[in-house]
């Protein structure tokens, strides 16, 4: 693969046009404005299936799907013609990988991944019964049903992340290390698709908490906290990209007035980002912008419920209806955590966004076909050098093209 500097892919051209950005090496190409939000006036009370917490979500089959005999007979068949026919990964969809009965569980599946509490759990795959390749096709193409768009998730263009342990590769990044994490979102896309080919020897469970008992819960006891979250003028860094950062909000609302955050604490505490970025002075967290985010993971940690993924566990996560996090966990010789992440997007379902956070979504998922994309079959496929720039990124804005 040939280097990439990653200085021309924070936002891709295609982007820049579109919002029309200045262009690199022509003075700040970031209007000062773009990431700016008014907060209106949050909604008083937040209700509906999206406003859950662990006491009101206490049984597995109020979030999770058994699939039978049936479906994975029918997934076998859209795997082998979706083959036979030697399709490219990137062009995967409902009409060339085919499940007439399990496509009606998804399409059920998206709906409450949208719409209800904001995550599904499928269970009943077997990851050992495929190749790696195969695998990632079964993942994508069950996926296809949920979001039919994958977005990039490096600025190399990889439309796939392992999240496993690398030993021997010098990273920071919390997806390829087994620590735990604290609750937070991926970039700005929409939806999670966690694919579990192993679980660890011992913990790792993912953590799941509604943003909008969050926000309740915040609004009803530290209402003051409120437009702080809001405010435009938090520091994220950008994993050594151009800018090295950009100042935003956590938490913003849909056009539809549903309250949604976007954030993580490794774009935002001093502690993550001093591996690489000591000495280039970002402006650090003030006092109450330290407290006001303590208080995000308090009152998410406290309406949380836990998930122990198993092999062949695929999970769907509403990105902006949902925090999530993990605890740490051990691998042994015997078992090691492996899961695939894939990011997707429904346009028809998807949350109508402000344009100060649609754009960083743009550029997840807006058609680039000047700039390659790929898949990376196996973890350690790379070239180490590419895998470290991937490892060190937040969750950028990054390339598409074929994956062959």
């Amino acid at each position: 693969m040939e280097s990439v500097d990653l200085e021309e892919h924070f936002f891709p051209r295609g982007v820049r046009q579109k919002y029309r950005l200045g262009e690199f090496g022509a003075g700040p190409f970031v209007p000062n404005n773009l990431f700016t939000t008014h907060w209106a006036e949050g909604p008083g009370q937040v209700t509906g299936r999206s406003a859950w917490s662990g006491a009101t979500i206490v049984r597995e089959d109020q979030y999770a799907i058994q699939l039978t005999k049936e479906h994975r007979e029918e997934l076998i068949d859209a795997l082998t013609a979706f083959q036979e026919h030697n399709y490219d990964l990137l062009d995967i969809n409902k009409e060339n990988f085919h499940l007439p009965t399990l496509g009606n569980v998804l399409e059920r599946v998206s709906e409450q991944v949208y719409d209800g509490e904001g995550f599904v759990l499928l269970r009943g795959l077997n990851p050992q019964e495929f190749t790696e390749e195969e695998n990632i096709i079964v993942a994508s193409g069950v996926s296809a049903y949920v979001g039919g768009n994958f977005g990039r998730q490096s600025p190399t263009g990889s439309m796939i992340t392992h999240l496993t342990t690398l030993k021997g590769i010098e990273t920071q990044a919390g997806y390829y290390s087994n620590q735990f994490q604290t609750f937070h979102n991926d970039h700005a896309c929409d939806i999670i698709s966690l694919y579990c080919l192993s679980p660890p020897a011992s913990g790792g469970q993912v953590r799941l908490s509604s943003a909008s008992k969050t926000y309740q819960d915040i609004l009803e006891t530290r209402p003051d906290i409120i437009p702080i979250l809001a405010d435009s003028n938090w520091i994220h860094q950008t994993a050594r990209q151009n800018p090295l950062y950009i100042r935003r909000p956590l938490l913003y609302q849909t056009d539809d007035g549903k309250p949604f955050f976007c954030f993580s604490r490794a774009a935002l505490l001093e502690e993550f980002r001093t591996h690489r970025l000591e000495g280039l002075g970002l402006p650090p967290l003030t006092r109450t912008q330290r407290e006001a985010l303590n208080i995000v993971e308090t009152v998410a940690n406290k309406n949380s419920i836990e998930i122990g993924l198993q092999s062949g566990d695929l999970i769907f996560i509403n990105n902006l209806a949902v925090l999530h996090g993990r605890r740490e966990f051990e691998d042994n010789e015997i078992a090691k955590r492996h899961m695939l992440r894939l990011w997707v997007h429904n346009p028809e379902r998807a949350w109508k966004l402000p344009n100060s956070i649609k754009v960083l979504r743009d550029c997840l998922y807006m058609d680039l076909p000047d700039i390659p994309g790929w898949f990376i079959f196996d973890p350690m496929d790379p070239d180490p050098t590419v895998l470290q720039e991937v490892t060190s990124d937040n969750g950028s804005c990054g390339t598409l093209g074929s994956s062959k």
